[in-house]
């Protein structure tokens, strides 16, 4: 694997980080806010950002390809996002990660029913083992398929579809600039989105859950915003296009693990042996292709 393959793998695996710290921050900030109002307000945090940060880009709003990616990608990112959150509501944490989890199924059966790109035999073993490693990891309870377990499974289909999308898209020819311009629209499009279900629920319900602002809701407004968001979408707009879908869901995959160390850490949780055993097997689904690809460039 060359020294690029390695680079780019290893900025997919520091996004799979960021995303996971959220886990803890939001699960502590969520008691005191709307879910839907806090990605909402998260999104336009992010925004606001990407439009400080990317100001000079913005004369790229002329340009009609930034626009049809970013609104193909911001629509993709804000049901993902949303359809999660609302399912929350109605099932629980563990079914939740799991049914989120299988866009390592979903990933490549897109790539190759709409882009015509076969998944090679160590990417489908790998599919295997990390829908295992995420059914042990998650531990979903029995039961039968609910609304919120519905809306997961869609909002993990629209981020099989996001990831595809990123990679053969040809958004790499976009440049530098253009990516800058994309994660504005990506944001942009999703706080968009967002504003109006929010704005929808509002005036449906008799009452609109306020954000009770506190220290946790202050941190998780930020790192999410502006390092999740931000930062991480900016990152995987540069380096996902040309790396196989599939492989990125598999590097993906070791969110819940990593999420699962760090709320050992913080939280003191443990892990039974089937949980262990989970995580290993996720673990070993993302390094084996590489490591397999390194054994047959020294042969």
């Amino acid at each position: 694997m060359g020294s690029s393959a390695a680079r780019r793998e290893l900025a997919l695996i520091g996004i799979t980080l960021l995303w996971a710290g959220t886990f803890l921050l939001i699960k502590r900030a969520l008691p005191y806010c709307d879910p839907i109002a806090f990605v909402t307000l998260r999104f336009s945090v992010a925004t606001v950002a990407a439009v400080l940060l990317w100001r000079s880009s913005l004369g790229q709003l002329w340009n009609r390809n930034v626009w049809r990616h970013g609104v193909i990608l911001g629509v993709g990112y804000a049901i993902g996002f949303y359809l999660q959150a609302w399912g929350l509501q109605y099932t629980t944490i563990a079914r939740s990660a799991f049914f989120t989890g299988t866009f390592v199924v979903f990933v490549p059966l897109l790539q190759r029913l709409i882009w015509r790109k076969h998944p090679t035999a160590r990417e489908w073993w790998g599919m295997v083992l990390g829908t295992a490693g995420i059914g042990l990891l998650a531990s979903p309870e029995a039961g039968s398929l609910n609304i919120g377990d519905i809306a997961t499974l869609v909002s993990a289909l629209a981020w099989s579809f996001y990831m595809g999308y990123m990679s053969y898209a040809g958004i790499e020819q976009l440049g530098t600039i253009g990516t800058g311009m994309l994660v504005v629209l990506q944001c942009g499009v999703t706080a968009a989105i967002g504003g109006v279900v929010f704005a929808i629920r509002g005036a449906q319900a008799s009452t609109v859950v306020p954000i009770a602002w506190n220290v946790d809701v202050i941190i998780a407004l930020l790192y999410t915003s502006i390092l999740a968001s931000v930062v991480a979408t900016y990152m995987q707009t540069r380096v996902q296009p040309g790396v196989s879908a599939a492989r990125v869901a598999l590097i993906f995959a070791l969110e819940p693990v990593f999420a699962t160390f760090l709320g050992m850490l913080a939280q003191g949780e443990r892990l039974r042996n089937a949980e262990v055993l989970g995580a290993v097997l996720i673990i070993v689904a993302a390094i084996l292709p590489s490591l397999t690809l390194i054994r047959q460039s020294r042969q």
